[in-house]
């Protein structure tokens, strides 16, 4: 019997020589204890591991911060999203991308002329705040993969009878607000920044008031 394995691409940013090492995942490499992607100039690497409730906990070394960062992702979002970027939550500068190859590339693409820019003649702080918005763009994505994955496993609450609306998200300037159409009650999440998103990564659930 052939099994449908399911599999994504992951990519990150080497801190030691700015390039970006690439690998397809298969839920098979996760069923270790570890998953480590090496970058071929030997000074960085990222590990990827399942958490006991079944999450994927990712470790990735960060070009701005001597320390990595952890994030905690769920399986529906890191087998199933098109693209997910995850930028650092100080720099604004994309460090991990999750998804579909040719999405992926794209978006390592983009990432790559911005960190031009940044490293040429603009000043130190263009990456966050001149890219035409598109860490405002990831930080929205981020959000709503949270969002989407929490309907999927029944973990948004409302004031209907059975708990379980009908669930629509609006992208406000810097919110996301979760609402029910047939109960009304919403729920606003922050979108100011990389951190607010972060946070929201680590949401268990959502009861919308």
């Amino acid at each position: 019997m052939i099994l449908d394995q399911k599999k994504t691409t992951l990519a990150y940013r080497c801190p030691s020589c700015l390039g970006v090492p690439t690998s397809m995942v298969g839920a098979f490499s996760l069923s270790g204890d570890l998953f480590k992607l090496k970058c071929s100039c030997g000074g960085s690497h990222l590990n990827v591991e399942k958490t006991s409730d079944g999450k994927i906990r990712l470790t990735v070394p960060c070009l701005a911060c001597p320390t990595p960062h952890t994030y905690v992702v769920s399986q529906n979002v890191f087998f199933g999203s098109d693209v997910f970027v995850i930028p650092c939550n100080l720099s604004g500068i994309d460090i991990c991308f999750i998804g579909k190859e040719n999405e992926v590339t794209k978006a390592i693409e983009h990432s790559n002329e911005e960190i031009m820019r940044a490293l040429g003649d603009a000043p130190a702080d263009s990456l966050k705040c001149n890219e035409d918005d598109y860490v405002d763009h990831a930080i929205f994505d981020m959000i709503t993969y949270v969002i989407s994955d929490l309907c999927e496993e029944g973990k948004v609450y409302c004031r209907c009878e059975d708990g379980h609306g009908d669930y629509v998200a609006d992208i406000l300037k810097d919110t996301v607000l979760v609402r029910c159409k047939n109960c009304g009650a919403s729920k606003a999440i922050p979108a100011r920044g990389t951190y607010d998103a972060e946070e929201f990564l680590k949401a268990s659930e959502l009861k919308l008031d």
